[in-house]
């Protein structure tokens, strides 16, 4: 879900430093959740818990799932997706502007 959400549109136009910089962290990565039913239940709840929208409770859910620690996101603080409790949510806003979530 994350390379679908993040990749296709800098691989469309072509902006090669983005490309790049996704896939110098996905070769990082240590564990994928698959998207199975399981995921999806555990997306629909945390979705219905926060009011999240369908890829942002998939991700989370995701996240969640696999006991990762922090979920960092291009949305900006105040959105739904940081009600999340279950997990800490920080925007790239926030790292650029040198604050925290």
């Amino acid at each position: 879900m994350v390379k679908l959400e993040l990749l296709p549109k800098p691989l469309y136009f072509k902006q090669k430093g983005e490309v790049e910089f996704y896939r110098a962290h996905w070769e990082r990565v240590k564990k994928e959740e698959p998207l199975t039913a399981e995921l999806a239940l555990a997306a629909f709840d945390v979705a219905k818990r926060y009011g999240l929208a369908a890829a942002d409770a998939i991700n989370v859910a995701g996240a969640i799932r696999l006991g990762v620690q922090e979920f960092i996101t291009a949305e900006l603080p105040g959105k739904p997706l940081f009600r999340v409790k279950e997990i800490k949510v920080t925007s790239l806003q926030t790292l650029r502007d040198g604050g925290g979530s």
